[in-house]
């Protein structure tokens, strides 16, 4: 394996670390009385703008090919982060993080669709396990409170995982900076045609309060975080990657709760929990599955 000049784990642990923040910047955003479109295009727009200007270089020598995969890649992409978005203006931001999180277990059965490859027996069982986090976390009073916020994040939640296992078949032999630009233009494209049909309309935003937390969602969410988790991924082990990457829900949840957004909740802990731990373990075994 290759040195890196930057620990990666550690590297990717920022990563986490924003992705967990960048549930309570949407929250402010939605405050604020931003529409989900307007969100979706102002944050894809400063990252598209953000990227554009640091990998200029690399944008003038896009291929046809790295254009069609890249695009592909972001109609996904603008899938899972508009249905996120929408989801968490129903339900908790708790909720939205470690269900987010899932997609994980969801690849392997992605990967059967595409490479034609049945997943192992533990899959399907931390796949059960996984649902059952899902079922703890929504138990509120004595009853399942999976609302429609819920099952929105949910798909998003596989919007996540087909993005993730096309981009495995795809970008084998692209230059991932270009991948990765035109997969964010491409849901900024996106996400602005859906605002002009939806919205058309500014009226009752909070200008003011939102655009630090849209500032915040475009620069350092997306494109940032994005940046360190390509140059990351190519010095450590796919397992490693999988397991840090996977604490992204717990750091939601955990600021979540410190800012005061909702009270603790056991039920949400040990959820969340059995989330993470089946992610970890799936991405331990997948790894040792790979080596065999």
């Amino acid at each position: 394996m290759k040195k890196s000049y930057a620990n990666p784990n550690l590297l990717l642990l920022v990563v986490v670390l924003i992705w967990g923040s960048g549930f309570i910047a949407v929250e402010y955003v939605l405050k604020a009385k931003y529409s989900v479109s307007l969100i979706m295009t102002l944050r894809f727009l400063i990252s598209s703008v953000a990227l554009y200007f640091i990998f200029k270089k690399d944008v003038y020598k896009v291929t046809k090919k790295e254009i069609i995969s890249g695009s592909i890649a972001g109609i996904f992409l603008f899938l899972a982060f508009y249905l996120q978005t929408l989801g968490q203006s129903y339900t908790n931001i708790s909720n939205v993080a470690f269900i987010t999180a899932t997609n994980v277990i969801m690849i392997p059965f992605l990967g059967w669709f595409i490479f034609k490859k049945k997943p192992k027996f533990y899959m399907i069982f931390l796949t059960v396990l996984t649902f059952l986090g899902i079922g703890i976390i929504t138990f509120n009073k004595g009853n399942f409170e999976f609302n429609i916020g819920d099952l929105i994040v949910l798909v998003s939640a596989f919007c996540f995982a087909s993005q993730i296992a096309y981009l495995e078949k795809a970008t084998s032999d692209t230059n991932p900076i270009n991948i990765n630009f035109v997969q964010i233009f491409t849901a900024f494209i996106l996400s602005f045609i859906l605002f002009v049909i939806s919205d058309k309309s500014l009226k009752g935003i909070d200008v003011k309060s939102g655009i630090l937390p849209i500032m915040y969602l475009g620069i350092f969410s997306t494109a940032l975080c994005y940046l360190l988790q390509t140059y990351a991924q190519k010095f450590t082990s796919a397992t490693n990657a999988g397991i840090i990457l996977s604490l992204e829900g717990f750091f939601g949840a955990l600021f979540s709760i410190f800012l005061g957004f909702e009270i603790f909740r056991w039920n949400v802990i040990i959820g969340g929990g059995i989330i993470i731990g089946t992610t970890i373990i799936s991405n331990v075994l997948e790894e040792r599955n790979k080596n065999d």
